[in-house]
């Protein structure tokens, strides 16, 4: 056994300092093991969700939102993606181009000249019409499958979706409006457009299993080329004009219908039509038309309102006043009869009498005295204030008397009347 000598205290000195500088060094490599074990450790924000690629493969496990660790880089990679929120894209691959000048103002202030479009620059949808019409989509997407959209997008970022839907989105607005007119895309059918854009980008996007959703596409200021905007827009003009013609003389129609016949208008005027066809067809069934005749009769008397129906009812109260009327005429005659083939010129002197009483008794009669022998004739202006009074008790009728419909200088006469 070899007996070592003590160090001097310079070399023992040197040896501590070397101990020393190992143990430092070896702490300092522990803390950086540990610092670059925990070196992928990444907080996900509330908006996404993480998978992780291990070697480049992807991990089956979704993180949501909180810390996730993972083993440090280049082993795994921690892939963070927007799926709580919804993102936007603006497509402008059909919309004409703008100058530096024009980006935000309104059409109303764009102006061009007579030329064609450039198409270097502008871009356009060729509608079923034949015509062109300038769109800028808005479309709100999210990717709500993370894991479909790594394997088959194959992608980190949100650039490869936004590319995915822009393509998508220029393939199917060529196909829609090449199934519309200018007019339906840009004023008449502008939900049912992006309802039809949202649907159509969907299925393609399924299609593709790209784990992306589109919430919403928006067309911002559809318009047609700039240089023949004016034009169209009076042509709209136009054709409102028309339709709000159109529906005041509809609405003045409704409005005489139910003034003339009331709420049972609608079907009368379509059994007065049925009736009207079948009366002009050679061959029409007269079994099923004499049905109708009585099917508008009875509608006529029992449902009709408004004018006619109070003129159905005047009338049929005036008929039968008239028919009350002459039977009592008819009456009176086979009561005068006998009298009469008694005595005929008693029987005038009797009914003159009573007429002569009647009308000089009546107050709407202006009554002259004449001498007897005198030949002359006296022109009496009528009595005004007869008049007002007559004038006062007509508006004082408020309602229909069917019997104010009789001659007021007639009067039974006869036995009965004395």
């Amino acid at each position: 056994m070899v007996n070592e000598e003590p160090l001097d205290a310079a070399n023992q000195s040197l040896s501590d300092a070397l101990r020393a500088s190992f143990g430092v060094l070896k702490l300092i490599m522990i803390v950086l093991i540990v610092l670059y074990l925990f070196s992928n450790v990444r907080r996900i924000d509330g908006h996404e969700e993480a998978v992780v690629l291990r070697l480049g493969r992807l991990q089956p496990t979704v993180y949501p939102p909180g810390l996730v660790w993972a083993f440090p880089f280049p082993i795994d990679e921690i892939v963070p993606l927007p799926t709580k929120k919804s993102n936007e894209l603006t497509v402008s691959s059909h919309t004409f181009h703008r100058t530096a000048d024009e980006i935000g103002k309104p059409l109303s202030f764009i102006a061009r000249g007579s030329g064609g479009l450039n198409p270097s620059l502008d871009g356009a949808l060729l509608t079923a019409d034949s015509g062109l019409v300038h769109v800028q989509w808005k479309v709100f997407y999210k990717i709500d499958d993370v894991r479909k959209y790594i394997t088959n997008i194959r992608s980190k970022a949100l650039e490869s979706a936004e590319e995915l839907i822009e393509t998508a989105v220029e393939t199917v607005g060529i196909l829609v409006a090449s199934e519309l007119t200018a007019e339906e895309i840009i004023r008449t059918r502008m939900d049912a457009v992006q309802s039809e854009m949202q649907l159509r980008v969907n299925e393609r996007l399924a299609e593709l299993d790209s784990g992306i959703t589109v919430s919403r596409i928006e067309m911002y200021e559809p318009t047609p080329p700039i240089p023949v905007r004016q034009a169209f827009d009076n042509t709209q003009r136009a054709e409102n004009t028309k339709e709000r013609k159109v529906q005041d003389a509809q609405q003045e129609r409704t409005k005489r219908l139910n003034e003339a016949a009331g709420a049972a208008h609608t079907k009368l005027v379509a059994l007065l039509d049925e009736i009207d066809l079948l009366e002009r067809t050679e061959t029409a069934d007269k079994t099923r038309l004499e049905e109708l005749y009585v099917q508008r009769d009875q509608m006529l008397l029992d449902e009709v309102e408004g004018q006619a129906g109070r003129r159905i009812k005047d009338a049929s109260s005036y008929l039968s006043v008239v028919v009350g009327r002459m039977q009592g005429d008819v009456e009176l005659y086979r009561t005068l009869l006998p009298e009469y083939q008694r005595n005929p010129d008693l029987l005038i002197e009797r009914l003159w009498e009573r007429t002569r009483e009647l009308l000089l008794a009546d107050t709407g009669v202006t009554k002259v005295f004449r001498p007897p022998g005198a030949r002359f004739w006296l022109k009496i202006p009528y009595d005004p204030e007869q008049a007002r009074d007559e004038e006062s008790q007509r508006l004082q009728e408020k309602e229909f008397d069917p019997s104010s419909l009789r001659p007021t200088r007639w009067h039974a006469i006869g036995p009965e009347g004395g």
